[in-house]
Order: C-alpha cells, then sequence, then structure tokens
C-alpha cells in the first residue's frame, strides 16, 4: 500500500485524467501481485515465481511512474505556452487599447482643428468685405474673442501702431514684438520675467502675434486669459494663422483709403477735390433752405500766384498752394468743408455760420498767410477772400455762387489781401 500513499503524496491537489489512469492502474496492479502471490504460495513454484512477479511488477511501477512524469511534464510545458500566450494576448489587448485612445485624442484634435479652420474661412469671408480700417479692427477683435472663448474669461484685443516698428513707450510685449517678429506664448505673466508690466497684475495666460505688413510690424493681437498655463502652442500657430489673415485684411483697408482719399481729395493739397465741394455744396444749401438755417461760403484766391511759378518754378509753387492749405485747414472748424476750387482758388463752406463769423474766420486766414514765409526761399504770398451767405433772395445754388465770386472780384479790385463780404 506504500507505492498508492507515494503516488498520492506526490501528486497532491486535484488529479488530472493521467494521474487519475495512472493510479488505477497501481491499484489493479497491487491486487493482481497480491492474489498472484496467494495462487503461487499455494504450490511448490511459489518460491521462485513470486519473487520474479513481484520484480517485474515494480518495474512496470517505475515504467508508469516514468510516463506519469513525462505526461505530467508534456501538460506543465503546454500549460506555460497557454499562460505566455495569454500574457501576449494580454499585452495586445492593451496595446490595442492604448493605440485606440491615441486615435480617439488625434482624432478629437484634428475635429477641434477643422472646425477652427472652419471658423477661419468664415472669419476670413467677414473681413474681405469690410474696407473701413475700424471697421476691421472692430470685428477683429469680437470674432477672435469667439474664437478663443471657454470656460475661463478671456479677453481679445487688435493694438494698431501709430507708425509701423514704433508701438508706445512702455510696452514691453510690442517692444519683444517689434524686435523678434514672432508670435509668443506667456503661460504665467507672473513668473515670465520679460514683460515687466504684465506681472503687477493678476496671473495670466497670454498669447500674442504680430500684424506684419510690408516686413515691418503694424500692429499686435493678443488675446489673455485670467487662468495661467490655459493656452497650448497649438492655440499660438491658430492665433499666428489669424494675425496673418488679419494683416492682409489691414493692408485692403489702407489701399482702399488711400484709393478714396485720391478719387475724393486733391492729391497736392490734401483738400477735397472740386466734384466733392459741387456735391456737399448742393446738399448744405438745400438743408439750409429747407430748415432755415444759416451757411455761408468763402471763396479765396492766391495773390499774383503766375509771378511765383514764374520766379520760382512750379514745384515751390506747389510747395505754396501746399502750406497756404494748411493754415485754411487749420484755421477752420471740423464741421467746415475745405476745397480746391480750381488753380490757386480754395472754397471752404460754412455750415450754421453767419456772415459776419465767416468774414471773421476768413480774415484771420488771410492774416495767418501773410505773416507766414513759406519754402526755402521764405516767399511772402497773400490772399484775397470773398464771403457770401444764404440771403432770402437767393433761389438756388448758382445764386450763392455768384455771389461769392462777385465779393472775390471786388477784394481783387480795391488791391488783394483782403476779404470782403457779400452785398445783400
Amino acid at each position: 500500500m506504500a507505492i498508492p500513499i507515494v503516488f498520492l503524496l506526490y501528486y497532491s491537489g486535484p488529479l488530472s485524467a493521467v494521474g487519475l489512469t495512472v493510479f488505477a492502474t497501481l491499484v489493479g496492479t497491487l491486487a493482481f501481485i497480491f492474489s498472484a502471490g496467494g495462487i503461487y504460495a499455494s504450490r511448490d513454484l511459489g518460491s521462485i515465481v513470486v519473487p520474479v512477479v513481484i520484480l517485474g511488477h515494480i518495474a512496470w511501477f517505475w515504467a508508469l511512474f516514468w510516463l506519469a512524469e513525462i505526461l505530467v511534464e508534456a501538460q506543465n510545458e503546454q500549460t506555460h505556452q497557454v499562460l505566455e500566450e495569454a500574457e501576449k494576448l494580454e499585452l495586445r489587448s492593451l496595446d490595442f487599447q492604448h493605440q485606440q485612445k491615441e486615435i480617439q485624442s488625434h482624432s478629437r484634435a484634428l475635429k477641434e482643428r477643422i472646425s477652427r479652420y472652419q471658423q477661419i474661412r468664415h472669419f476670413t469671408n467677414e473681413l474681405a468685405i469690410m474696407l473701413k480700417l475700424n471697421e476691421v479692427q472692430e470685428q477683429v477683435e469680437i470674432a477672435v474673442h469667439r474664437l478663443f472663448a471657454g470656460p475661463h474669461h478671456t479677453e481679445s484685443r487688435l493694438t494698431l501702431f501709430s507708425q509701423p516698428d514704433l508701438p508706445k513707450d512702455g510696452d514691453s510685449l510690442s517692444d519683444w514684438m517689434v524686435k523678434h517678429r514672432t508670435p509668443v506664448l506667456i503661460s504665467d505673466t507672473y513668473q515670465d520675467l520679460r514683460f515687466p508690466e504684465y506681472r503687477f497684475k493678476k496671473n495670466l495666460s497670454i498669447i500674442a502675434s504680430p500684424i506684419v505688413r510690408e516686413e515691418q510690424v503694424a500692429g499686435i493681437l493678443t488675446v489673455e486669459c485670467e487662468k495661467p498655463d490655459h493656452w497650448t502652442q497649438e492655440d499660438l500657430r491658430f492665433l499666428s494663422d489669424i494675425s496673418n489673415i488679419v494683416s492682409l485684411a489691414l493692408a485692403n483697408a489702407v489701399y482702399f483709403d488711400k484709393v478714396e482719399t485720391l478719387a475724393v481729395k486733391d492729391s497736392l493739397t490734401g483738400l477735397f477735390a472740386r466734384y466733392r465741394f459741387d456735391e456737399r455744396v448742393e446738399e448744405e444749401f438745400s438743408r439750409a433752405k429747407a430748415y432755415g438755417s444759416t451757411l455761408s461760403l468763402v471763396m479765396f484766391d492766391l495773390d499774383h500766384f503766375k509771378k511765383v511759378n514764374d520766379t520760382w518754378g512750379h514745384q515751390y509753387g506747389d510747395q505754396v498752394l501746399q502750406a497756404v492749405a494748411k493754415v485754411i485747414q487749420s484755421q477752420t472748424r471740423e464741421t467746415d468743408f475745405c476745397a480746391r476750387y480750381g488753380g490757386e482758388e480754395i472754397a471752404v463752406i460754412m455750415p450754421l455760420a453767419s456772415l459776419e463769423n465767416a468774414y471773421q474766420i476768413a480774415d484771420r486766414i488771410r492774416k495767418n498767410v501773410e505773416s507766414s514765409r513759406i519754402g526755402e526761399h521764405k516767399v511772402q504770398v497773400t490772399l484775397s477772400g470773398g464771403v457770401t451767405s444764404v440771403q432770402s433772395p437767393m433761389k438756388d445754388l448758382e445764386d450763392l455762387v455768384h455771389s461769392v465770386d462777385q465779393a472775390l472780384y471786388q477784394a481783387k479790385e480795391k488791391g488783394r489781401n483782403q476779404v470782403v463780404k457779400a452785398s445783400s
């Protein structure tokens, strides 16, 4: 009975099918040995046969043990392989899950980028129809605030310089932009020593990008968030793309303003052109007649201007015209309308000005021009002027223009360098 017990001790725990088979064979063989020993023991040959049979069965037992060991090792090896495969599958599963998360993350980032660039396209279309500089600036600030809006309070600002590459004093961020001409991300203004004026504010996260036009920094586009470390490099790239679009929009607005100015203003003097004078004086005359308000008209003419051109040349004559135009503009009111009427004649429309008020302004202009010394040759020039206002006998605009022409003619006839009021 010792052998089955040893077997059980060796294979303690749950028996597999192989173990059960071997155990059953051992028990059956032992039973056969003991029964055979009893049979042979009753005969004379028992003393020889029994030991031989017992030795044979012992050899058989060891063969069974050896076979069982091989089978168990094979089963253990198979189990080990299964466990290794299971571990590999688990690692593959984890790797797949990690890849899936990365794909989902990239997918979300791509969707966000697509959404942002769709917004940029809409933003570009909005700016394309705006040709006024102030309209562009206002729309940019509104749109940028919308594009970067989030759970935390943000502020967007477009700062345009009065001159390219010339920010206002004390603005270290704009100075940095002019120097480096590249976008910047400030994770925490309190920790960043480059921009000292921001350190005294509450902790902010800032992204900023220069507005570059014709290789010069014309301004700066900034977005501030009240939460430090809020902005990312992706946000900075997005703002940089926006600033490029803003630069084009501002260039269009500037060019449009120049074209519009050339269309409505005299290129030499900067005063309004004759056709704009004709439009405006008609508008003001109709308004004065309709509402019974006052309206005055002044006409100036440079005295002996041909002599200036003949003596000093036409370029110098142009300088004289420009200087006189500046004096007239500086001495008139914001509501007045100054235009180059033709040649050396300059007209001034004065809404809501009485004849006497218009005369005083015109005579002050005459005195300022007379006291001026113009250009490198310090030439002194004088003005003659006529002043009129809307009066009850006037039926139409031609009467007003004829009246001021007559007053100017009288000023010249009386010796020039004077202003004459039209007679009622």
